[in-house]
């Protein structure tokens, strides 16, 4: 059955979790004008922002107050772990660094905001590079460079690939059939570091073997690919496997009802190089 939410606006839900937040972390946290689900926090380490945006669509999408609760509890964790290592929290260990594969809005966005990291990779996302290490993730921005000269920004890329092709290719979680009886349905999910780059690495896609394939980056730690024992080798085949087998529905649908959304986009892969999918006319 499903569940009645208790809080159907965005500044109730807003107002409940700032309320939350700021009792836990006994700090000031503020709603931003005109936009409710973009909080602000004064914490021990300097002025955060905290996004609802996912959050609430999920809530809104079932109901349901364990994802935010969760949500809450990770940004409560993630700032006294920051509190503790403030010391730390500028330095950059070379050694945990990766790529990531963000939104080109996001990307554009922290960039403005906080001098993010990105580069071109695919239509619609953006490579970006996180240090992962004790517990948390912080984006490479360019003010971290400033701060760690021996990590220098024409090395960045190579620094990322270099530890990414350490960990090795990361095998799919679940292998699944589709509504063609040709294609089936791979999910990787990763969670000790992005692995979503391992698809765009020369040294790491060969796994896959030759034959094209789709894949769609949908969620910060799910990658959805379809492989199918027919051709694949057209723009016209590629189209309708897509739509026939129903992965590009599936792509939407892990947007739409999983956490940390990325793209429903579905990308192409032949000769281990990926681009865009278009839809079907």
């Amino acid at each position: 059955m499903k569940q009645a939410r208790l809080y159907d606006q965005p500044e109730a839900f807003a107002e409940m979790m700032k309320r939350q937040l700021a009792e836990s972390l006994q700090i000031d946290v503020r709603m931003t004008e005109g936009e409710p689900l973009l909080l602000e926090m004064d914490d021990k380490i300097g002025t955060a922002q905290v996004s609802l945006h996912d959050t609430y669509r999920m809530y809104m999408a079932g109901g349901d107050l364990n994802a935010a609760v969760d949500y809450l509890n990770n940004i409560v964790r993630n700032s006294r772990i920051a509190a503790e290592k403030k010391d730390e929290i500028e330095k950059l260990d070379p050694f945990y660094i990766y790529p990531a594969l963000r939104e080109e809005a996001y990307a554009e966005a922290l960039r403005k905001q906080a001098g993010g990291l990105s580069a071109d990779r695919l239509p619609g996302l953006r490579e970006m590079y996180l240090e992962i290490k004790d517990g948390l993730t912080k984006v490479i921005t360019t003010g971290m460079l400033e701060m760690n000269p021996d990590v220098r920004e024409e090395e960045l890329r190579k620094i990322a690939y270099r530890n990414l092709r350490r960990e090795g290719w990361q095998e799919p979680q679940m292998r699944l059939p589709t509504l063609l009886g040709s294609c089936r349905l791979e999910v990787y999910m990763h969670d000790t570091h992005p692995a979503e780059c391992q698809f765009l690495d020369p040294e790491l896609n060969k796994h896959l073997g030759r034959n094209p394939y789709l894949v769609a980056f949908t969620n910060r730690k799910t990658v959805m690919v379809l492989r199918a024992d027919e051709a694949m080798e057209t723009l016209r085949q590629a189209q309708r496997l897509a739509e026939e087998s129903g992965f590009r529905t599936m792509a939407k649908r892990s947007v739409a009802l999983m956490p940390s959304p990325v793209s429903d986009r579905v990308y192409w892969v032949r000769d281990g190089k990926a681009g865009l999918l278009p839809p079907s006319k």
